[in-house]
């Protein structure tokens, strides 16, 4: 199997290395051809030094040819990597809407893609799902909660109910009304996932459930009144899925993205190897969900089908996260330029007609929100 992953430098690209290393262990055929990258050019090289790969793609830095590497570099980087190094898998796990791109080409040049871009369904939705189908590339969920679902209705019938589980992040036990308060560094701290930083800032506001609901929407093909969110604190029930009858099936797992990872790469086997949980030490509990803190998530559930607000929402979170985390804004603040961003397209007569349009809104929603910061 020829690899390529997209965003390596981040955390999912690194935990994508880590699997791999695992996976030589068990003589796993593979080899990896293609890496891109932002602009990490130390972690680059470390890369390259160990994998050696055909291909290194850089968008937002300049690197000369590394050993037996092509190195690629511009904006368009990754794209070319792609089309190069011809991968029958592809790890997408580029950050935000650029993501999107990459997904695209993926689609067209590969079998099989493990996703970790939620933009690409919130952003594409039913479109890109198509596109996937007619380039007869599969698509495999890598969120923890996707997989679970994934898993969970493998050779089932449809199940007439789907619950998507949240940890509820840093500031689950702060006063709501301590919130407009909190520093970067109070966000930042979660109680148990080791994550990025946009997503570690969505996992507070569960604008990141909000981005997944929306992915399992169009993923599973369900209707709104089949999806529920409940918080399991430490994170080791990662989906439910109920069926009509009454039984409900639980994925139980220890939270660690490595899992879902892997599964990507070797389904339909099983061949990473991870600790089991001992299932003595905590109870199995859930909490509803206070839409008083976590009104971003019920935004998602209320814009959900709606592919243009859809694209709003995620275009408005990713400037306002960015905000938050340079110091320019409130955390309470990230929901309002959400919410504000919503109301300003909700009435436009907008088609979405391509994926062209898609980036095109992205951009313009991101510039207006830009726009809403003193």
């Amino acid at each position: 199997m020829r690899i390529a992953i997209t965003g390596v430098t981040g955390s999912i690209g690194t935990q994508t290395l880590e699997v791999l290393e695992f996976l030589k262990t068990k003589n796993f055929d593979f080899k990896l051809v293609g890496i891109s990258a932002g602009s990490n050019v130390k972690k680059m090289i470390e890369i390259i030094k160990r994998w050696k790969p055909e291909y290194a793609a850089l968008e937002n830095a300049e690197l000369e040819k590394f050993n037996e590497t092509k190195i690629l570099t511009g904006k368009d980087a990754t794209i070319e990597m792609l089309e190069k190094s011809k991968p029958d898998f592809v790890l997408v796990a580029t950050g935000g809407a650029i993501g999107i791109k990459h997904t695209l080409k993926a689609i067209e040049v590969s079998k099989r893609i493990g996703l970790a871009n939620k933009e690409s369904i919130v952003c594409g939705g039913n479109m890109l799902l198509e596109y996937a189908k007619k380039n007869n590339t599969e698509i495999i969920p890598v969120d923890s909660e996707h997989s679970a679902l994934f898993q969970l209705k493998l050779g089932d019938i449809k199940p007439s109910k789907i619950i998507i589980t949240a940890s509820g992040g840093a500031l689950r036990d702060w006063p709501i009304e301590k919130l407009n308060e909190v520093s970067v560094k109070d966000v930042l701290n979660h109680p148990v996932w080791s994550m990025g930083k946009r997503i570690t800032v969505d996992s507070a506001t569960m604008v990141n459930k909000g981005l997944e609901v929306i992915e399992a929407y169009h993923l599973f093909d369900l209707k709104k009144d089949n999806i529920d969110v409940l918080i399991n604190r430490n994170s080791h029930i990662h989906a439910i899925v109920g069926y009509p009858d009454g039984v409900m099936k639980f994925h139980y797992g220890v939270p660690s993205m490595t899992i879902p990872i892997a599964y990507s790469i070797t389904y339909p086997e099983r061949i990473y190897e991870y600790k089991y949980p001992d299932l003595t030490l905590e109870p199995i509990k859930f909490e509803k969900v206070d839409y008083n803190r976590y009104p971003s998530l019920k935004l998602a559930f209320d814009i959900l089908g709606n592919q243009k607000l859809q694209i709003v929402y995620n275009a408005a979170d990713e400037i306002a996260v960015q905000k938050f985390l340079e110091g320019r804004i409130k955390y309470t603040e990230i929901y309002k330029l959400i919410y504000q961003a919503i109301n300003k397209f909700i009435n436009k007569n907008i088609k979405i007609n391509n994926f062209s349009d898609i980036m095109f809104l992205d951009s313009k929603a991101k510039k207006i929100v830009k726009g809403m910061i003193l």
